[in-house]
């Protein structure tokens, strides 16, 4: 860092306003969209969000309905001591995702928590598994924010990248708020 940028004024922060359905619809744009799982678990196969049909933004908690879908999916089941493999196929499940959003400024992190449920009551054993390995993907996951929405151009001979410095993230009020703050810097 050079003593420019040093004693270089911040700038002031600038407030980017995610309605619920501007979200849902950039959600929607980038499906099927898969689910990372640890496979050497009890569970192996194909996860994938198909469809977000609803989503609501209120109390730090992002609230979709959608559809999910299992392709190649086995269980691994311990039965009289032993250890067997039982393959469920394809399976889709209307779920229901209750995502905790928080943002931890000092590390550039936003905390993700998301627990599942299903949509609707019914369904069969293998919904049942497919709700099972949704439960276990229930803890909280690390998004880290240190370069949001970096822009990089030329002014003449001189690159110029202006990134943003996230300052909070909230879930309120049907929208998701991000407070940021640009920083600008050149190459020569």
């Amino acid at each position: 860092m050079t003593a420019a940028q040093v004693n270089r004024p911040k700038l002031p922060p600038v407030t980017v306003v995610l309605p619920a359905p501007a979200l849902q619809q950039v959600v929607s744009s980038i499906l099927p969209l898969p689910i990372e799982h640890n496979a050497n678990e009890q569970f192996k196969g194909e996860v994938t969000v198909d469809s977000v049909s609803s989503l609501n933004v209120d109390n730090g908690r992002i609230i979709v309905s959608g559809q999910l879908s299992g392709r190649n999916m086995s269980m691994n089941a311990n039965v009289g001591g032993q250890n067997i493999q039982v393959k469920l196929g394809q399976l889709a499940l209307p779920v229901i995702c209750d995502v905790a959003l928080r943002f931890d400024p000092a590390r550039q992190m936003l905390l993700l928590t998301p627990k599942f449920q299903r949509a609707a009551q019914g369904g069969g054993d293998s919904d049942e598994a497919l709700l099972a390995l949704l439960n276990s993907l229930s803890k909280q996951y690390e998004v880290p924010l240190r370069n949001v929405l970096p822009l990089t151009g030329e002014i003449g001979s001189t690159t110029v990248r202006v990134r943003m410095e996230p300052l909070d993230i909230r879930a309120e009020d049907g929208a998701v708020t991000l407070r940021l703050r640009p920083v600008a810097g050149k190459r020569p």
